[in-house]
């Protein structure tokens, strides 16, 4: 049994990995059967170094072979433990370091060019046998990477399976209590709780459902977790409020779906534009906005009334289609 090979691509890095070190340990294997004192690992730094017949700097290595300037810097120690590489401070900017092959780094690397030559030939016949074009599949997978990293497409998933699992509630008298405590919840830790708060958020049908306006809770697993509302200012404008969600629930994509309920909603009434008040203290609902398309605006009517924390806060406007 191969548990590893059993799990596919849920494993591929780990299998990918521990193919990378059977090349690696095959390799060392033979420098230690010739009584060569160098490993698999140092290659490509020293090679680099070799091949290009210059002194480079940390940076430059770290480019040309798109690694970590740390693991340049622990290659460069081993190999300079070893007596293969000497480093020097720049001239022209003593911050910089540079790397240059000693005489013994030399007379190794020429020694090694042609036992390198018979790894290039017996690594190319190993992928002929196996009948794969290697080194074209490693193009495709890194221009592939290039274009999206792996765990971008993980994130996305993730976001996407999230998003889909909330459910979206319209306003119920059941629901009441959720809608005050869910404001409460951040109102208390970023701001306070005002007197046009209570009024609110102690009988939203009054303030806002009989006035025009919507309340919608995102729900997960029968757990109510969030909520907004949308007041009415006219016909043409809606104004969004109250918008929390809880903080164990925050970072699942319950305030993008409650915002999107609300877009659309407000799309659904023939409204042309929303409108909100907020605060630059709050990112991740500001970051979100912006995401949606609101962008800040200096003036706009709204219905919500004035709040001591406004002085500090931001109005932002989304023009609908």
């Amino acid at each position: 049994m191969d548990f590893i090979k059993e799990l596919g691509y849920l494993a591929i890095a780990s299998r990918m990995k521990r193919l990378t070190d059977r090349f690696m340990r095959g390799a060392n294997k033979v420098y230690k059967s010739l009584n060569i004192d160098f490993e698999s690992r140092f290659f490509t730094v020293f090679y680099l170094i070799f091949t290009q017949g210059k002194p480079l700097s940390i940076s430059e290595i770290s480019s040309a072979l798109n690694i970590t300037h740390p693991a340049v810097i622990q290659a460069a120690q081993m190999l300079t433990k070893k007596g293969l590489i000497d480093s020097y401070q720049d001239d022209a900017d003593r911050r910089i370091r540079r790397l240059t092959l000693t005489a013994k780094g030399k007379r190794l690397a020429d020694y090694l060019i042609p036992i390198w030559n018979d790894f290039e030939e017996a690594t190319a016949e190993l992928f002929k046998d196996a009948q794969v074009d290697m080194l074209s599949v490693i193009q495709s997978l890194e221009n592939q990477l290039d274009k999206e990293e792996l765990a971008d497409r993980i994130i996305k998933r993730i976001k996407e399976r999230q998003y889909n699992e909330i459910e979206i509630l319209d306003f119920s008298p059941k629901y009441r209590e959720y809608f005050k405590t869910l404001n409460y919840e951040w109102l208390e830790k970023y701001f306070k709780v005002e007197e046009l708060d209570k009024k609110i958020l102690t009988d939203p049908e009054k303030e806002i459902i009989q006035k025009g306006g919507f309340i919608f809770f995102a729900c997960i697993d029968g757990e109510i977790i969030g909520t907004t509302a949308l007041l009415k200012v006219n016909d043409t404008t809606y104004e969004l409020n109250k918008m929390a969600v809880t903080e164990k629930a925050q970072g699942q994509q319950a305030g993008r779906k409650l915002l999107d309920a609300a877009i659309k909603k407000a799309n659904e009434m023939g409204a042309k534009k929303i409108v909100l008040k907020t605060d630059n203290r709050l990112r991740n609902a500001v970051n979100l906005y912006r995401k949606m398309g609101f962008m800040i605006i200096k003036e706009e009517k709204t219905v919500s009334g004035r709040l001591e924390r406004e002085k500090y806060g931001i109005l932002m406007k989304l023009d609908l289609t």
